[in-house]
């Protein structure tokens, strides 16, 4: 039944988006943008791995009865508000902010060895884009932090 329902407008947000908007449209993004403020429309739904000010203009984008889910806060740098922000008018009441954390959850092994299955058949692309030893760990730390490593590293034991 849900096959009828209409299907999300994806919005994905990235540093770079002339780098890497294929790569997030090939993940089903219908549009790659550099930040929320880019953002036309209020949406209904937000998750957020960055935090920080991305967060806060996010949440600024949201239409009434609208969702920002944060699962992560990549950024280190606090989300600040500005007064008004929070504010239930011009069509903005009801906006929430959730939380998420993934080892919290008591079945949290069905749900991995879920994506380990999807993983293994080649239906799920985990994003790997750097591989190396752990005395290597510092060469991959810095290339995330200076953002020049899009995707997940991977640090292996032994």
């Amino acid at each position: 039944m849900t096959a009828f329902l209409p299907a999300p407008h994806v919005i994905a947000t990235t540093g770079d988006p002339a780098a890497h908007g294929d790569d997030l449209r090939a993940l089903g993004a219908h549009e790659v943008i550099a930040g929320p403020e880019e953002v036309g429309e209020p949406v209904h739904g937000v998750v957020d791995v960055v935090g920080g000010p991305q967060l806060v203009a996010a949440y600024d984008k949201l239409a009434a009865h609208g969702t920002l889910v944060s699962v992560g806060h990549v950024t280190g740098q606090p989300e600040t508000f500005p007064f008004g922000a929070l504010y239930g008018n011009e069509g903005r009441h009801n906006r929430s902010i959730v939380t998420f954390y993934l080892l919290d959850r008591p079945d949290i092994g069905t749900d991995l060895g879920w994506l380990a299955e999807r993983v293994a058949t080649g239906d799920l692309d985990p994003q790997i884009t750097w591989r190396g030893g752990w005395n290597r760990a510092e060469e991959a730390v810095t290339a995330l932090l200076d953002r020049r490593l899009h995707g997940k590293a991977v640090l292996d034991i032994g």
